[in-house]
């Protein structure tokens, strides 16, 4: 449902850090539709809108990312807003759910990322090979 080719529109950004918002918008989008699927449906949120909001959320945190290494803010954060953009006429407990799984999708994929040798955060800038293998397009 969601492709490497949402991070990038030309070689320049095939980077580390848009290749660890893809994952990101995986992993969000996976949890989400495990975790509260059906209230989504009862919502009438598809799983192609999901997806895209998946992917929406995942590269408005790119921003955050790079404003907490370089020190801007001290704390990464999840508002309400950031569901309620895309989703306005969801319930309030719908909401705190989402923002519960997209809290949990952050902390389980830093937590990989301590120990995985591609270093998307530590080294952001750098090209990220990984969005040339044809795979992953299909």
């Amino acid at each position: 449902m969601i492709k490497p080719t949402s991070f990038y529109s030309g070689e320049d950004e095939k980077t580390k850090l848009n290749w660890f918002c893809y994952e990101l918008s995986i992993e969000i989008y996976d949890e989400m539709k495990r975790r509260i699927g059906s209230r989504l449906r009862r919502n009438k949120i598809s799983d192609e809108a999901l997806a895209e909001f998946s992917i929406n959320i995942s590269k408005s945190m790119k921003d955050i990312i790079l404003q907490k290494l370089s020190g801007i803010i001290e704390r990464i954060y999840f508002s309400h807003e950031m569901i309620e953009r895309n989703f306005p006429n969801i319930d309030d407990k719908t909401v705190n759910r989402m923002l519960n799984i997209i809290s949990r999708v952050w902390d389980k994929l830093l937590s990989i990322c301590e120990t995985c040798p591609n270093r998307c955060i530590s080294e952001k800038d750098a090209y990220c090979a990984l969005f040339d293998h044809k795979k992953l397009f299909t």
